[in-house]
């Protein structure tokens, strides 16, 4: 029986991807390095210190990955805290509805935990959250299923017990091997994601139908 959601935050409750992405470039500018945003794209859902790990040896970077992941952190920090931000339409309403259902809910997130609460924070989603795993919990990124293994376990559930809802490749890979259900959100900021490991895939939030999903899991028409 399910009796969890558990959702992925870039891409799925806040459509911060693109931005991500743009941020990511900026960086990569001002240390001489040139990519492109199919590049990046590849990292959608994988921990910052994996990406910037990866991209410093194949651009030959001199700086630190904790040099990067600074420069990255001023920019973020200056885009998210001073601008305006708003759920991804659709996302509120299925919080409200998994509430009124008695289904728990939790955040599976490669992010930061300061990142994490302060985005469910500013657009008035904390309350709904039972458990937060985020990069701060766990040693592996996705695609690796750690952090949704350690979501199921502090729900005090089985991974086939919840529901997972991703926009990423590596995310949908990662909740699959973890053995949840997975949602694959066709997000067409978040890049060229692979979703066709996913269970069920929406090209909206709104289209996710909790009275669809039957006690086992399966999800239909």
């Amino acid at each position: 029986m399910i009796k969890a959601l558990v959702f992925d935050l870039d891409g799925v409750i806040i459509d911060s991807e693109s931005i991500n992405t743009e941020l990511t470039l900026q960086v990569l500018r001002d240390v001489g390095a040139q990519s492109d945003t199919d590049e990046i794209s590849q990292f959608v859902g994988v921990q910052n210190e994996k990406m910037w790990t990866i991209l410093i040896d194949r651009h030959q970077i001199k700086e630190s990955v904790e040099q990067l992941m600074e420069k990255q952190r001023v920019y973020i920090l200056e885009r998210f805290l001073n601008g305006e931000l708003e759920p991804i339409a659709g996302v509120i309403e299925l919080l409200e509805e998994a509430r009124s259902k008695n289904l728990k809910i939790a955040l599976a997130t490669s992010a930061p935990r300061v990142y994490a609460e302060y985005i469910l924070k500013k657009i008035k989603a904390a309350e709904y959250f039972e458990v937060l795993v985020t990069s701060d919990e766990i040693a592996k990124s996705k695609p690796d299923p750690e952090v949704y293994i350690t979501a199921a376990k502090a729900l005090g559930l089985k991974p086939e017990e919840c529901i997972a809802i991703e926009d990423s490749t590596a995310g949908i890979q990662a909740a699959k091997s973890a053995g949840m259900t997975c949602i694959g959100f066709k997000n067409p900021n978040s890049g060229n994601q692979d979703t066709t490991k996913a269970d069920n895939v929406v090209t909206s939030i709104r289209e996710i139908n909790l009275d669809s999903i039957d006690k086992k899991g399966d999800i239909y028409e």
